[in-house]
């Protein structure tokens, strides 16, 4: 089995980085794996991501060289169950808020006793316990009712950590959405995750918009930071050549002579 690179980072007191997978394409999963990142997660909530993609797509990331999850679409325990039937080397369960869907959560990634998943003779694992060893299980904060829980659900055992979602939390805290993590209450919320997850022995970070908020979370402590979509990659990409069509057709309207 290729190792798990997430665990090896956190093993070795390195930051994993990562970015999302939207695009339900072999090429761009293997171009965003190629790329370098430590891990590559399909994303399922917010994109285009069909369960019948997904064993492609995680097999293509694998290839490529990053070790590759998913976000499932939501939680419920037929898709955190197949999401890992189907390859994943961990799943990230959005928009959990409280102790009881936490636990939820834990009992369809785990295998007993620790969960209630159940045994369909996973591809990538060839017992229970080297599953429940090897799979990451992340939550994600996102409101302000999930921060106050932090401590309730980090404390489940069998979650490995979460991540904060700062798009989310900003809307429900009343931040600036396009500031994202760096709002003040936003930044604020992100230390508290921090502080709580370092207490508990779990793992914690989140997305970012830009290098430098990166490098203040990484100097912060945090053990992951998920950057950039495929999709988000393409419009910048698209948006650079713009750019640079934009300046050429003016140098040659200025060059042309009038008439």
């Amino acid at each position: 089995m290729i190792e798990n690179i997430v665990r090896r980072r956190w093993r070795d007191n390195e930051t994993a980085f990562g970015a999302m997978l939207g695009i339900p394409a072999i090429s761009t999963a293997r171009a965003m794996s190629g790329a370098g990142f430590d891990w590559v997660i399909v994303e399922q909530q917010h994109a285009y991501v069909t369960e019948d993609k997904i064993p492609a797509l995680l097999h293509a990331i694998e290839l490529g060289g990053s070790t590759g999850m998913v976000r499932v679409g939501e939680n419920d325990p037929i898709g955190l169950q197949r999401a890992l039937d189907l390859g994943a080397r961990g799943v990230i369960a959005p928009m959990v808020n409280t102790r009881a869907e936490a636990e939820m959560v834990r009992d369809n990634v785990r295998f007993p006793p620790l969960g209630r998943r159940s045994w369909g003779a996973p591809p990538l694992h060839s017992s229970p316990a080297e599953s429940d060893a090897d799979v990451l299980l992340l939550v994600m904060i996102e409101t302000p009712l999930a921060l106050a829980n932090a401590e309730a659900i980090l404390s489940v055992d069998g979650i490995d950590g979460a991540v904060m979602g700062p798009s989310d939390l900003s809307l429900t805290l009343g931040a600036d959405l396009k500031a994202g993590i760096e709002d003040p209450r936003v930044w604020e919320a992100f230390e508290t995750l921090g502080e709580v997850s370092k207490r508990l022995g779990k793992h914690y970070g989140a997305y970012v918009f830009t290098a430098d908020v990166a490098q203040r979370m990484v100097e912060h402590g945090a053990d992951f930071v998920l950057f950039s979509t495929d999709i988000g990659y393409v419009s910048q990409g698209a948006a650079t050549d713009i750019a640079a069509i934009d300046r050429i057709r003016r140098a040659s309207a200025a060059a042309t002579p009038q008439r």
